[in-house]
């Protein structure tokens, strides 16, 4: 995010604020309302919650319920939402969705508030068209989930995703020249900041200092003591806290205290450094407040526009601050309530209402005090659709989808005095993402790698002889669909190129074409309408046969009974070697139970007979290993991601409910299909244009040769006798 784009709360909004306050704290009348007949046409809305959530939420909603009718006032035709109340941590939650989703005196559901709750919800309703009742999240901003359903016509999320929030926490950061590295603690539990920090702090011009992921109260007291101590640099670091409840917050919190008490015991002088605590809205909660007490604490969460001046007058009305979501529910049910309106004139569904609404640009609409939505509701009334603001955002949705507005409203905070103070407002608009307009997720990489022509003209090779090429996909199970599905792609872009089948060594668990899951059976894409690429004779061993260890000997050309299909590469023949699974710091995943580190993999290179030895990597971090292995003669890695990044899935089936490809192999599929003469160089910027959420890395220039000079050509062509 620019910095000229972080919007400060200026002076001249105070007045406008306690203005806005004073009205809705006082006796709203309509003045010269004549009563007259009227037709009030009642909605029932169903409102998802946490039980921890009800207290509050329900008097927000009372609130809007109230301003909602009172806007009406003098109008012929009327709305009036009935709300019926929810709790998603109910035992029997499925069974109350299943029949929110079939009873059709349900108009719209407001809800559920986390992520998996809403997964849940969208696919009871997406089970039936004639369920597909308008379903608007405050606060469901898991990345995974928005992206699942953002081609659901029915779903309307009024926050971005946590990926939004986590760029505010790195730009503050990034601002603070003092910093010189920052850290992530989060939970191992594959949430977005684990997916997206290393790429979002690279952006940022960040050095990341270290990716720490918890599962137990032990490894949070463990990782604080490193993160820590005496050394006065601790101190000048950053560290982002992404919290997974409010426990292991106050773990995080003692163990300083217990290392202070330590230290004040030894009496040796000596201070303890802890590094600037950057924190999630995980952190932000009352119990928070009460509890912390041991080191001083910042952060950011969701909430309301200031400009809108709804968090001054929600706490005139109620005694303290909103939180987090609490704007965006509240404008949930105002966007229910005009969609109605409007759909009574126009004879539309709520849905096609609802849209109409966020795309209403005849001229600007009224504010969200009764006076401007009585204007609002006069003109929707009417057919006309003004631009409408709501108090959370511009309720402006992405132009592809409209599954999620693409601006967010974040308050930084810092904890004093037992308060959450409110330091700064920051709106996301203008972002350092290239369009406000797309998808969040669909983030590409503005940093990237600039290569010298000269980077290892000095080597010299024999001439080619032949090729050899060793495909793994090294996850199994339906949920990777997509890495087998890749790596079934690359076999047969090799064999559009010529390659024989002998020179061809293909890996894979070989579960998903007939798996019970499948219901496109004995066919495997990579894209919806793509052609199958299943053909199980070509598959020469299954990943639960083999062992890492095994992978050595197939490349090193070590033939046995039990592996008769091996590389018999020599000092002149080129190796490809592509490698697509699940990847973490310091190893890849090879199956369920097992894993390559990078040691092993190194070693295995290293003993491989080859003239040049490409290596493609579809794996989280896998940047890593192009690092640990620097300087392998004539090997060059090329890498979905840097060594603290996760790559990403990027093709959503709705047919078979998973993704069928990841963005990395897609891109290097449509470059090597289009122009297997490609040089490496540009197939690099190909990638890294095209591949989101990760930095594409090349590593080993030097030790491998310009990539001006080298292409696809020496791997993917064979050459003709």
């Amino acid at each position: 995010m620019s910095k000229n784009r972080l919007t400060m709360l200026n002076a001249w909004l105070f007045p406008l604020c306690l203005v806005a306050a004073w009205c809705m704290t006082a006796c709203s009348d309509d003045d010269d309302v004549v009563v007259q007949q009227h037709d009030t046409k009642k909605l029932k809305v169903a409102v998802l919650m946490g039980e921890d959530e009800q207290e509050r939420w329900k008097r927000t909603a009372r609130w809007a319920l109230e301003n909602i009718a009172d806007a009406q006032q003098g109008m012929p035709d009327r709305v009036e939402l009935q709300i019926e109340f929810y709790n998603q941590d109910a035992e029997d939650i499925e069974t109350r969705m299943k029949q929110i989703a079939e009873d059709t005196t349900i108009v719209a559901v407001a809800g559920p508030t986390t992520s998996t709750r809403a997964t849940l919800m969208a696919q009871r309703l997406n089970v039936k068209k004639t369920y597909q009742k308008p379903m608007i999240t405050p606060s469901a901003t898991q990345t995974e989930y928005q992206r699942k359903f953002a081609n659901t016509a029915f779903v309307w999320n009024m926050a971005e995703s946590n990926i939004a929030q986590l760029e505010v926490l790195i730009a503050g950061i990034a601002g603070n020249v003092t910093e010189e590295a920052v850290s992530l603690l989060t939970a191992d539990e594959s949430n977005d900041y684990e997916e997206w920090f290393g790429f979002i702090a690279e952006e940022y011009g960040l050095k990341v200092d270290g990716i720490y992921l918890y599962n137990t109260a032990d490894d949070v007291r463990r990782y604080v003591r490193r993160l820590c101590g005496t050394d006065w640099r601790q101190g000048a670091k950053a560290l982002v806290f992404n919290p997974s409840d409010v426990e292991m917050a106050l773990v995080f919190d003692d163990e300083i205290g217990k290392m202070k008490s330590e230290l004040k015991a030894l009496e040796n002088g000596k201070s303890l450094y802890i590094p600037n605590v950057y924190c999630s809205d995980a952190f932000v909660s009352d119990r928070i407040v009460g509890e912390i007490r041991h080191t001083t604490y910042q952060g950011v969460d969701l909430y309301a526009m200031p400009e809108s001046c709804f968090s001054l007058a929600y706490r005139q009305h109620f005694g303290e601050d909103l939180i987090n979501g609490e704007a965006q529910f509240y404008d949930a049910l105002c966007l229910v309530a005009y969609a109605a309106v409007l759909s009574r004139h126009t004879h539309q569904s709520l849905n096609d209402a609802i849209l109409k609404v966020v795309d209403g640009r005849d001229g600007k609409g009224g504010s969200w005090l009764p006076s401007g939505m009585r204007d609002n509701f006069r003109q929707l009334a009417m057919g006309v659709t003004p631009d409408i603001d709501g108090v959370s955002s511009t309720w402006t949705f992405d132009e592809q989808t409209h599954s999620c507005v693409v601006e967010s409203t974040f308050r930084r905070w810092n904890l004093y005095n037992r308060k959450f103070v409110t330091t700064e407002y920051v709106s996301t608009d203008g972002s350092k993402r290239t369009s406000s307009s797309k998808s969040i997720w669909d983030w590409k990489a503005s940093h990237l790698q600039n290569f010298n022509a000269s980077d290892g003209k000095h080597l010299t090779y024999p001439q080619l002889d032949d090729q050899w090429a060793l495909l793994i996909a090294a996850s199994k199970g339906w949920e990777n669909y997509r890495f087998q599905a890749d790596v079934l792609a690359i076999y047969q872009i090799l064999k559009q190129h010529g390659y024989p089948d002998d020179h061809i060594v293909l890996v894979c668990e070989d579960d998903l074409a007939y798996n019970d899951k499948n219901t496109e059976l004995g066919i495997i894409r990579v894209s919806e309408t793509g052609d199958n690429l299943y053909n199980a004779s070509v598959i020469d061993y299954k990943l639960r046969d083999l062992s890492p260890d095994d992978i050595g000997d197939i490349l090193q050309g070590k033939r046995s009974e039990r592996l008769p299909h091996v590389i018999e590469a020599d000092s002149d023949d080129n190796v490809f070697v592509f490698w697509s699974g699940h990847g973490m710091v310091g190893s890849m995943d090879f199956g369920s139970q097992k894993s390559v580190s990078y040691q092993q993999m190194k070693k295995m290179l290293a003993d491989t007979p080859h003239r040049k030895l490409l290596f493609a990597i579809e794996a989280c971090y896998s940047g890593g290993l192009g690092e640990y292995c620097t300087g392998l003669p004539g090997t060059l890695f090329v890498t979905a991601s840097s060594p603290y990044e996760t790559s990403h899935a990027d093709v959503w089936s709705k047919t078979i409910g998973v993704f069928r490809s990841n963005g990395f192999t897609k891109g290097f599929q449509n470059a090597v299909s289009h122009n297997a003469d490609i040089n490496l160089r540009d197939l690099y910027y190909t990638l890294a244009r095209t591949t989101t959420g990760s930095h594409v890395k090349v590593y080993n220039v030097r030790s491998f040769g310009s990539l001006y000079d080298n292409s696809m050509k020496e791997f993917m062509t064979p050459r003709k006798e």
